[in-house]
């Protein structure tokens, strides 16, 4: 970890253009946002410190909306709890295929969108 991944620091934006559907606490995930993409690929961003304003559920975004910030909540049952683990983005991709989630690899997709996608939208 970068001695620059402090608590609250580093933004946290989409990867894509889709619709808000989850977003909240997760004992595990800590705060957490949930984008179902317009093309059916779910992103998973975890583990953030808090949301951008305006940011809930039923939100439309497009790749670089901030998203939040970037953080270290999660693995408690007791909503805001930080500092279990150092500062990071737990970060997924996933597919629906009958009703079973396909996680995917997420490695070739962050290099495209390295390239593509505005670095920010706020």
């Amino acid at each position: 970890m970068s001695i620059d991944n402090i608590r609250g620091r580093m933004p946290v934006i989409a990867a894509t253009e889709g619709t808000v559907t989850n977003i909240g606490w997760l004992e595990k995930g800590g705060f957490r946002i949930g984008v179902m993409s317009d093309n059916g690929v779910y992103y998973y961003y975890a583990h953030l410190d808090s949301y951008a304003q305006g940011i809930e559920k039923g939100s439309r975004v497009n790749p670089g909306t901030l998203l939040g910030m970037m953080g270290d909540t999660g693995y408690s049952a007791v909503e805001g709890t930080k500092g279990k683990f150092p500062v990071h983005l737990h970060y997924g991709m996933y597919i629906y295929n009958n009703g079973e989630e396909i996680g995917i690899n997420p490695y070739s997709f962050l290099r495209y969108y390295e390239k593509s996608v505005p670095r920010y939208d706020y």
